[in-house]
């Protein structure tokens, strides 16, 4: 399953990339997540640790992203029937930085006839949310 979607953010590209590098901020604008904190960073690649709390239960979750800055951020992240690789652009643009998300997601097994085809709108959904949430904290900053 691939989605991309992209949002104009009325901010320079510099401090659009800053902002979304700040990794430990993330938890301001960034919905279900309830704290980051960088494991490791050496040359261009970090590895972060993050934790969500649906409500009903919390999990710690481990990616390693590799920064192109101030151009680009790329993560992959294996879990066990999944592989979900995601690529942010941070593009000039009149009126500020258009911010690009792009997803896939690849399921393996049984699970891709059942998570697949439904996954689709709600990830559409939830990246669109997820980038409205992230200008808006930048262009408050």
């Amino acid at each position: 399953m691939h989605v991309e979607v992209s949002r104009l953010v009325a901010a320079p590209r510099e401090k659009v990339y800053a902002a979304y590098t700040d990794f430990e901020s993330m938890p301001k604008w960034s919905k279900g997540l309830s704290a980051v904190r960088v494991v490791q960073s050496e040359g261009g690649s970090v590895e972060l640790q993050s934790e969500t709390d649906s409500g009903t239960r919390k999990r710690t979750v481990s990616a390693r992203l590799h920064l192109y800055p101030p151009s680009k951020v790329e993560t992959e992240r294996r879990a066990r029937f999944s592989t979900i690789s995601r690529t942010v652009r941070f593009d000039e643009a009149p009126g500020g930085t258009l911010v690009t998300a792009s997803l896939d997601v690849r399921v393996r097994g049984l699970w891709s006839l059942v998570l697949t085809p439904r996954g689709r709108h709600g990830a559409i959904a939830s990246a669109t949310e997820g980038l409205d949430a992230f200008a808006r904290y930048v262009e408050e900053m």
